[in-house]
């Protein structure tokens, strides 16, 4: 657990600063200088090509994770495992685009009413879905040498500043509305390409040797574990973005760029998960491989402690500071709507962290194929609840059937694993951090509202952070984190080792 803890550190920083320069983007820069239609056509622009990405990769990536320690021994091997899994990935393009071609029509007609402007866009839909593709395999790829500094660079910062400087570019005049557009699908290859160049000069990325370098007999595995998995993980992507698109093309662009700011804003909460899964995870199936079952129970209760604890600070804070964060942005007043969507949400992924790495231990499992039907169930579930409850709530409706469908889905992962593995998230340390939140969340109550917005939001977080941080050292909820806070301590002088 003591490298999971460590280079976490590092992608967690990462991926804050990332966060950092995406709130910029989403709080002062979109709104600022794009209209709220605009953002919207922007966001389902992309969240169309993250939803079709799994469908065009059919379960590579995870197929990657697993069988890079059974297939890879020597640099040879590792040549061989990329390419094999570049080709497969282009074959599944291929396919996809096939599907995607015949039935065109029908999906496009999705979005005639109240988002027409989508239709004009599906090429580049299409091509951004590829650069993403090709992106997910080269990050897996990556994940499974344990090289995730660079990737998580990438995507949480270089892709978020190129966005930046496209926004200021269209402002200034240099290019127009539709050039910025496909601007954007640009950046993303601009960050593949980088990859592909860091992956090569570690000498990581040898695409001349041939096949002969690979246990043949692993390979129907590998192909039967991708399509299995190709179903979970497209599931998995319909539960996390099949909302935005029914908000688009039941309510329009302006209700999504509302619903994606706000839903941006309660996914700050997760980052921590990402950072911690993208370690774990590698090292879980490693565990699996080696039958370590004790080891694996060690990753699921302290990444769940450490996800709640983290998580549950930033949803305080960002529950706190509502009211500051709507008022500095502007347009805020058209974007305050989605106020609850936050909230709703925030709960939603905060629970979902308590839960731990549940989907990574199941999917690494040989009962992997439950994981697969329970998130099919769940997709299918959650289209049906968007269909009733957005006609009925709007925005607020989509973030009530995502927030439940991350309930559920953990609730049953809980369930499973314990019945059959033995092995649940909780300890006593979950009770002290759930009473520390209901603590910190009361302290909130008692700051009064200052007239003055930035010394507000300033003075309001550093008291819960400074409340929250003390009990949770003081409580010892966490190991891993009193130890990194006895490291700083040491690191500044402030006491001796």
């Amino acid at each position: 657990m003591g490298i999971v803890f460590r280079q976490s550190v590092i992608t967690t920083i990462i991926s804050y600063c990332g966060v950092a320069i995406g709130y910029i983007n989403l709080l002062y820069l979109y709104p600022k200088f794009l209209e709220p239609d605009q953002i919207g056509l922007m966001r389902t622009i992309q969240d169309a090509a993250i939803l079709f990405t799994p469908f065009a990769q059919f379960g590579l990536a995870q197929s990657i994770l697993r069988y890079y320690p059974r297939l890879v021994t020597t640099k040879a091997s590792s040549g061989s495992f990329i390419k094999l899994m570049l080709l497969l990935a282009l074959v599944g393009f291929s396919i996809f685009f096939l599907l995607f071609k015949i039935f065109e029509a029908p999906i496009l007609s999705y979005f005639q009413t109240n988002a027409q402007e989508i239709i004009g866009y599906s090429s580049l839909v299409l091509w951004l879905t590829l650069i993403l593709l090709l992106m997910a395999i080269f990050e897996a790829y990556s994940r499974s040498l344990l090289k995730t500094v660079v990737p998580n660079l990438l995507r949480e910062i270089v892709a978020r500043l190129l966005l930046a400087v496209l926004v200021l570019l269209y402002f200034a005049g240099y290019i127009d509305f539709n050039q910025f557009i496909i601007s954007t699908a640009l950046a993303y290859l601009l960050c593949l390409t980088i990859l592909m160049l860091y992956l090569w000069t570690q000498g990581e990325l040898q695409l001349r040797h041939n096949f002969d370098h690979l246990n043949k007999g692993e390979l129907p595995g590998l192909i039967k574990y991708s399509l299995l998995s190709f179903a979970g993980m497209a599931g998995l992507i319909i539960i996390g973005k099949v909302d935005s698109i029914m908000v688009t093309g039941l309510m329009g662009l302006t209700a999504n760029a509302v619903y994606t700011t706000a839903f941006y804003m309660a996914t700050v909460i997760e980052i921590p998960k990402r950072a911690l899964m993208q370690i774990a995870m590698p090292l879980i199936s490693r565990a699996f491989e080696k039958n370590d079952m004790a080891d694996i129970r060690q990753i699921y209760q302290k990444t769940s402690i450490n996800q709640f604890i983290v998580g549950g600070l930033i949803l305080i804070g960002i529950w706190a500071n509502l009211h500051n964060i709507f008022a500095l942005m502007p347009k805020g007043e058209i974007y305050e709507a989605g106020k609850y969507v936050v909230m709703i949400v925030g709960l939603g992924k905060l629970l979902d962290m308590l839960f731990g790495p549940s989907s990574e231990i199941i999917v690494l499992s040989k009962y992997y194929s439950f994981n697969i039907l329970l998130i099919l169930l769940l997709a299918v579930s959650i289209v049906m609840a968007n269909n009733l409850l957005i006609p009925l709530y709007g925005i607020d409706g989509a973030a009530i059937g995502s927030a439940l469908a991350l309930i559920l889905f953990n609730l049953l992962k809980y369930i499973f694993i314990y019945a059959k593995l033995k092995m649940q998230p909780f300890t006593l340390s979950t009770l002290k951090v759930l009473a520390i939140v209901l603590v910190a969340v009361g302290c909130n109550c008692l700051i009064p509202r200052m007239d003055m917005l930035l010394a507000d939001l300033i003075l309001r977080s550093s008291i819960i952070t400074l409340v929250y941080g003390s009990l949770i050292i003081f409580s010892k909820a966490s190991p891993d984190g009193n130890s990194v806070f006895r490291k700083v301590l040491i690191y500044t002088g402030i006491t001796k080792s």
